[in-house]
């Protein structure tokens, strides 16, 4: 049997913004500039691939245009709708994705989870709640933190 990928949601389709079927898309996560590195979005319910003309920041989220949609009318169709992205896709790209994720020391062992994050001038701060409740600020920047096969991994206590 195939693996079926896993998805997150990404964001929603809050209007029509012009007559060639361009959209407002309203990301879910406020560091989503990862988003403008794709070229599908899959809809939420149906699993759908969607292919991307094109794609714009905005002040507001993210102009979006769709290669299948061609007019206002058929855009219209979208709006209200959830995208989404393969989990294994966006893993690590976005720290609000990773709130809550557990995080791991180099022996494999669960260490804590990411509760939230804390910006600084140069790098962010996770916060790190342990088995005991108690937590930590670790910095999260390469010198503490690493990408395994899927996990977050404390390679250095600060």
């Amino acid at each position: 049997m195939k693996n079926i990928p896993s998805f997150k949601i990404v964001g929603t389709f809050s209007k029509v913004l012009k007559k060639d079927g361009s959209l407002l898309f309203k990301p879910k996560f406020k560091d989503s500039d990862f988003l403008l590195d794709f070229d599908c979005l899959y809809h939420s319910g149906f699993g759908t691939k969607w292919h991307i003309a094109s794609i714009t920041k905005t002040g507001k989220g993210f102009m979006i245009r769709f290669t299948e949609v061609k007019t206002f009318k058929e855009a219209e169709f979208l709006v209200g709708e959830k995208f989404a992205l393969p989990e294994t896709e966006i893993f690590g790209r976005s720290q609000d994705l990773m709130i809550g994720e557990s995080v791991y020391d180099r022996d494999g062992m669960i260490s804590g989870r990411i509760t939230a994050f804390t910006p600084t001038p140069t790098y962010s701060l996770a916060e790190i709640e342990k088995s005991d409740k108690s937590s930590e600020l670790v910095p999260f920047t390469e010198k503490f933190f690493r990408f395994e096969k899927g996990k977050i991994v404390l390679i250095a206590e600060p």
